[in-house]
């Protein structure tokens, strides 16, 4: 499922609910099998119920029909953060914030699938908006699509919390062996707060938490800076400030300066341990959920 060819489409809830079921479709043909369930034991087949669950094999062999049972994986409890920082609204239409917005959803999908437990955090580049509870149900599932479907069609979030960004002090209630997954462009308002963000990974990473960092971005104009030759008024979406150049004059320097912060985030999650996964708006989101699948299975 590609971003731009679904974004004019208001319904998250249908979209997420799609990339689920094509994602679980999709490991049919991958050597990733067994997402949901795995084999235990054979019992004896009782006439009348279903056969779903059928050995087809056995009974080739054996000309006997047998029923294949299976135990549920271990539950896991997922914390999803996801940035809703200003400037998260670019490119055009919002596209990183569609992207968190539909990757997060769809990984809830993935979650309450599985039943296991997942809570929803939403941040901005200072405070902490908004928490859900850590659960299972499919209530909850729809509670929190319905707040990031606000981000999907551009309806302002209702601040539930406004809590100082501490990112140590949202760590302390994690336990261990969690998984955590951070949604973001990882612009931070000042160098403290991300000291503090990545301090908070590493006590983490102390508990054996899983943790996956999908950075969102647009390749074509925020890393290479492909505007024309024209010159152009660009805006600081964080705090308005104004500043009229040509692109081709700054094109060289702004792209070293670029690849110099991704290298350093890719750099600083390798050395924590911690999974870094790069989220271009023009890649399909099946990339981000096979992300974060093969990291649920590192935490089983």
């Amino acid at each position: 499922m590609i971003l731009r060819e679904v974004q004019e489409f208001e319904n998250l809830n249908f979209l997420a609910k799609k990339a689920m079921e094509g994602f679980i479709s999709g490991l049919h043909s991958s050597p990733l099998r067994g997402f949901s369930v795995e084999f235990a034991e054979h019992r004896a087949y009782n006439p009348g119920e279903s056969i779903k669950n059928l050995d087809w094999k056995l009974l080739a062999r054996t000309e006997k029909k047998y029923i294949k049972q299976y135990i549920e994986e271990t539950n896991l409890k997922c914390h999803l953060w996801v940035d809703i920082s200003k400037s998260m609204n670019y490119p055009e239409n919002w596209n990183k914030q569609k992207l968190a917005a539909l990757s997060a959803s769809s990984i809830m999908y993935l979650l309450q699938n599985q039943r296991d437990a997942f809570s929803l955090t939403l941040f901005n580049e200072s405070h902490f908006h908004y928490q859900s509870d850590l659960k299972s149900t499919r209530g909850h599932l729809y509670q929190n699509i319905e707040l990031l479907n606000n981000l999907w069609v551009k309806k302002p979030i209702e601040i539930h919390q406004n809590q100082p960004l501490n990112w140590i002090t949202k760590c302390s209630s994690i336990k261990r062996r969690n998984m955590i997954v951070v949604i973001s462009d990882f612009l931070w308002e000042n160098e403290k707060i991300e000291s503090e963000f990545w301090q908070a990974l590493s006590y983490l990473q102390f508990l054996n938490s899983e943790i996956l960092l999908l950075n969102t971005f647009d390749t074509n104009t925020e890393l290479e800076l492909n505007f024309g030759e024209l010159p152009l008024k660009f805006i600081d979406l964080e705090n308005s400030q104004m500043i009229k150049l040509t692109p081709e004059e700054i094109k060289n320097s702004y792209i070293a300066q670029e690849q110099k912060r991704i290298e350093k985030l890719k750099e600083n999650s390798f050395n924590l341990g911690v999974n870094y996964f790069d989220c271009d708006v023009s890649q399909p989101i099946e990339k981000a959920l096979m992300e974060f699948y093969r990291q649920r299975l590192l935490l089983r």
